[in-house]
């Protein structure tokens, strides 16, 4: 079945324009970029296996606190994509490059952001389901991605497409030993960020892995379009959730305390676990 992404575009721009003000006020934009900057982190982990919740993401970044059940490589990983997710600039300045690349999974990996050496492959040992290009192929493949990435586009259906195709291309390079599919989510959501949208909280992981699926089957780039456009509206809805918090904690006619906004941006968490 054909998917149509063009009513979830016209509701991103609709709510683009009305939460642009929020972006403005502290009290609403930074729990919102702090919930986010959680979130992302713990979204991202969890599309790769990691079994950590979205609270005990939280409380490993927050407190250093652990539980049993999960894997120190785990805990590890939450820290890791967490320090670099708080590097996305949401003022939306940041151009896309192969040495920013290479810091952020530097960051993500905790190695050395330099390209693989290795061939490597996709799936299980078993099954491979897809073999990306020989480690010698990666340099020109990335400059060749690297040449159309930063694009000056307005129309939000065309961004939409653009960053799809951008996605796809560089889990096709796959050029890093390891990292690449969270690598890969980070230049996404700087992408998203540098054209004035929101990043992207994934919310379907099979329909996510199924358009890569697709895009090897017949070159279609419409379910990734419409689960990145799917991502950008959970995070809009987030916003609104935390703007509607916030209001609502003003009415009772308390002066909020920093802290009492931080709370007020996790009071939504469990409402969009996947």
């Amino acid at each position: 079945m054909e998917i149509d992404i063009t009513d979830k575009i016209k509701q991103i721009i609709k709510l683009k324009d009305q939460t642009l003000a929020l972006q403005e006020n502290n009290m609403v934009w930074e729990p919102f970029m702090k919930d986010m900057s959680y979130r992302l982190s713990w979204n991202s982990n969890s599309l790769e296996g990691n079994t950590l919740s979205l609270d005990e993401t939280i409380n490993v970044i927050e407190y250093d606190s652990v539980c049993s059940g999960h894997t120190y490589s785990e805990y590890r990983e939450a820290i890791s994509l967490y320090q670099a997710v708080v590097k996305l600039d949401y003022q939306g300045k940041t151009p896309i490059t192969q040495s920013w690349i290479r810091t952020m999974n530097a960051m993500i990996t905790n190695m050395n952001g330099e390209y693989r050496t290795g061939q490597v492959y996709i799936g299980s040992v078993a099954e491979a389901i897809y073999y990306p290009p020989q480690p010698e192929k990666i340099s020109e493949l990335m400059e060749s991605y690297e040449r159309d990435i930063n694009q000056d586009e307005k129309d939000i259906k065309k961004i939409v497409s653009h960053i799809a195709k951008k996605h796809v291309q560089f889990e096709r390079i796959h050029p890093f030993a390891d990292g690449n599919g969270r690598t890969g989510r980070m230049i996404m959501d700087q992408q998203l960020l540098n054209h004035g949208l929101l990043p992207a909280v994934i919310l379907n992981n099979s329909k996510y892995r199924q358009a890569f699926r697709q895009y090897d089957k017949n070159g279609s780039m419409v379910l990734m379009e419409s689960v990145i456009a799917n991502g950008i509206l959970e995070s809009y809805n987030i916003l609104q959730v935390i703007e509607k918090n916030i209001k609502y904690l003003r009415k009772s006619h308390r002066k909020l305390s920093k802290n009492e906004i931080e709370v007020c941006g996790d009071i939504n968490k469990s409402e969009f676990k996947i």
